[in-house]
């Protein structure tokens, strides 16, 4: 569609929030089933059903035999999003997950087990690009942080829910019933919610105004699709070829060692090192999250008001997490650990809904999918390693303060990276230009 930017534009309809919801609730239920292991792990019934118990390199190796696959899977799962659309991208998920779910639950091999981690990272390693492609092509740029953090909190939400609510299923029912309500959540709410709420764009929905999309498509004025005789490659190229695109690859690999380093041991610290049982410390390592959903939403407002410094937030965010979490693990006093850790966790998630604004500023619609998919794969590759080798440290010295650490030093050094970014960020313009760094209107 054509936008003519000087027709007045009144009152948009919401039909773009609805979408929001479909893909927070598709997160929210994708990020359940990734941190029931967190919960599990700290059940010693699951663990002898393994011959884990004691073993937190093991432990940790189920997490990153999800994560690894799925930063992998990206660099292919992200160009078929490009393809397929993210609507029936993210569908398509579901129903995998859905499947291994219930596999999960009827298995008491270890190996077998890894192997549907496996499957499961390669599965749900669509989700993140797809989700960003739907918010890039449905949200004009000055939403777009406010957007991200409303389906990125389905990501802090998960824990929120899922701690508590898992180790009661576990302490009710039994850790394989666990499973089975998480496939059962994804299979007939997640799924209907995500088909009949969301278009691949906005021009696809039957009930969306003139004036919404007016409203969306002028404001879509950084990093439109470019000249469509450049070719999907030739664009995805001027996309790789920029250097900021690869200095926030290397700052979000901060944040990924950091939220599953600390995400997948938190129960267990609590448990092991500050000495609290497994009900009482499922329930209070909720805490980081809440903290995590309330922040995520207010950096997306920051974000969205103060656009020029949004990755100024990111760096912030990282320098600021890696004290508190410092401080966290020095202090002897429980209550005082847990929510200096919960600040620190909030202060990651609040970097995000600016950080994919910048990212989904550089990134015209055409190539997003695989843009987003290199960015999403390298960064989980990375990011993979963080809870097996947190499990190794804590194996090697029996603490896991050393682990914390070294998460803190890796936030350090990757909020540095950022710097560059902080004059400005924006700029690809088509094949031969030079990048623009502080343009807000570079292809339109």
């Amino acid at each position: 569609m054509e936008v003519n930017r000087n027709v007045p534009i009144l009152f948009p309809t919401k039909i773009r929030f609805r979408v929001a919801i479909a893909i927070s609730f598709a997160f929210f239920v994708a990020y359940f089933d990734r941190t029931n292991v967190a919960v599990l792990i700290a059940n010693q019934d699951f663990n002898q059903t393994f011959g884990i118990d004691g073993n937190k390199a093991s432990q940790g190796l189920l997490l990153t035999a999800f994560l690894f696959p799925y930063g992998l899977a990206n660099f292919a799962t992200g160009p078929l999003g490009d393809k397929i659309g993210g609507r029936k991208a993210v569908s398509i998920s579901i129903v995998i997950w859905t499947v291994l779910m219930v596999l999960m639950g009827s298995t008491s091999n270890y190996i077998f087990l890894i192997v549907l981690r496996i499957l499961l990272g390669i599965g749900e390693s669509i989700m993140t690009p797809a989700c960003n492609m739907i918010v890039a092509k449905w949200f004009p740029d000055k939403e777009r942080a406010r957007a991200n953090s409303a389906w990125l909190a389905g990501l802090y939400l998960a824990p929120v829910f899922s701690y508590p609510v898992i180790a009661w299923i576990i302490s009710t029912f039994g850790w394989r019933m666990s499973f089975y309500v998480l496939g059962a959540i994804g299979l007939f709410i997640a799924l209907p919610l995500m088909w009949f709420w969301t278009r691949d764009t906005p021009e696809q929905d039957p009930y969306i105004t003139q004036n919404e999309l007016l409203y969306i498509r002028s404001g879509q004025i950084v990093a439109k699709q470019f000249i469509q005789e450049d070719g999907f490659w030739k664009q995805a190229g001027v996309v790789f070829k920029n250097y900021r695109y690869w200095l926030c690859v290397f700052a979000y690999c901060g944040y990924t060692v950091g939220f599953w380093g600390i995400g997948t041991f938190m129960p267990s610290y609590l448990k092991e090192q500050r000495h609290l049982g497994f009900e009482l410390a499922s329930l209070i390592a909720v805490l980081p999250w809440i903290a995590a959903t309330i922040l995520t939403i207010l950096g997306g407002l920051i974000g969205d008001r103060k656009v020029r410094i949004r990755a100024l937030l990111w760096s912030i965010g990282y320098v600021l997490a890696a004290a508190l979490s410092y401080m966290g693990i020095l202090t002897s006093y429980v209550g005082m650990s847990v929510l200096l850790i919960s600040l620190a966790v909030g202060l990651l998630a609040f970097t995000l809904g600016p950080m994919y604004a910048v990212i989904q500023e550089m990134v015209p619609h055409n190539v997003a999918g695989i843009s987003f998919g290199v960015f999403n794969g390298l960064t989980y590759i990375v990011g993979s390693f963080g809870p097996a080798l947190f499990g190794m440290i804590v194996d090697k010295t029996n603490s896991f303060n050393i682990g914390f650490y070294l998460l803190d030093i890796w936030l350090i050094l990757t909020a540095i990276a950022v710097i560059p970014l902080w004059k400005g960020h924006r700029g690809v313009k088509l094949a031969g230009s030079k990048l623009d760094s502080g343009s807000s209107k570079t292809v339109g």
